[in-house]
């Protein structure tokens, strides 16, 4: 492991936060913006790379899934909720239809799950995004040149002032050039909760520097990121370390959906049959087991409902 990464992860502690200088900054210089910029991506790039092994990544993007969700759906005037949004997909049923603020929700959660590494990658990116601006997404991101913030910043550049009610689907298509150009093996929405509405909207009109409402964007988003996954890595690690105690048939898959989603239903996610697995598992075994794990102080009860609950790490 290189020193740098040696900072910023430990055997014995969370991740370290960025440092004071760059979060404090606020310098509009260009040069001194793109620079601070740059210092973020690459901690938040040697936190992903995860060299200890044990960061949830894919728990990490789920969440980061839900908050660009919410920040898109107020671009478009909606002030939904976050529990409002995971309500809407996590209780869903096959064939449910899951309205505007769940499928918002859903296009970023299937963006976040995208190997860009296998082929046939292309085409699950279009399947994510908005149908007005899945087309774009060949010709974009085709033949990627410059830098990763350079990429994006090009794609906004490009697509707002033509599709200017569409920044949701711009966001996606900035956030996996993005991804593509550091070597990340998925997407991971920064740019999606990050972007303030005044930057999108002078990005849509040509006024100002695309590059320098990117890049400021970038300290913020690259800033939450690593306090989330400082936050998870402590969560998850008191996680794992019951998983022995559980004696409940099961467990393990049940767990693994844990470690990779924003929230669990016992009903729907766990019962009948564990999801992804063939393993099957009552409906009293799973509200037994959910209730176990909040015993345990290693998982939360995400509504505050009797009936209906969500639960999470």
């Amino acid at each position: 492991m290189n020193p740098a990464a040696k900072l910023i992860m430990s055997d014995t502690m969370s991740l370290q936060l960025l440092p004071r200088w760059i979060t404090v900054q606020r310098d509009e210089d260009p040069e001194t913006v793109a620079f601070l910029s740059g210092a973020a991506l690459a901690t938040l790039d040697t936190v992903l790379r995860d060299p200890n092994g044990t960061l949830p990544c894919a728990l990490l993007r789920d969440r980061m899934a839900l908050d660009s969700a919410v920040a898109c759906l107020k671009l478009e005037g909606r002030n939904e909720p976050g529990s409002d949004i995971r309500d809407a997909v996590c209780l869903a049923r096959a064939g449910d239809r899951l309205g505007p603020a769940g499928e918002m929700f859903m296009g970023w959660r299937k963006l976040v799950r995208i190997n860009l590494g296998v082929s046939g990658w292309m085409g699950r990116v279009e399947n994510a995004l908005p149908t007005a601006l899945a087309h774009e997404a060949v010709s974009i991101l085709g033949s990627p040149s410059g830098t990763p913030v350079g990429q994006a910043s090009d794609i906004l550049a490009e697509l707002l002032p033509r599709f200017p009610r569409e920044e949701a689907g711009a966001l996606m298509l900035a956030d996996v050039a993005l991804a593509r150009a550091v070597g990340w093996d998925r997407p991971v929405p920064l740019l999606g909760a990050h972007m303030v509405r005044r930057d999108i909207r002078a990005i849509a009109t040509g006024a100002g520097e695309p590059r320098l409402f990117v890049h400021r964007a970038m300290v913020a988003a690259c800033d939450t990121a690593i306090r989330l996954a400082a936050d998870l890595d402590l969560r998850v690690a008191k996680l794992r370390s019951v998983a022995p105690k559980l004696r409940a048939k099961g467990s393990d898959a049940a767990l693994a959906l844990f470690l990779s989603h924003d929230a669990v239903s016992p009903s729907c996610m766990l019962s009948p049959m564990i999801q992804g697995t063939l393993m099957p598992m009552t409906d009293r075994a799973a509200r037994r087991l959910c209730d176990r794990l909040v015993e345990l102080g290693v998982v939360r009860e995400l509504t505050g409902r009797p009936r209906f609950r969500l639960y999470g790490v």
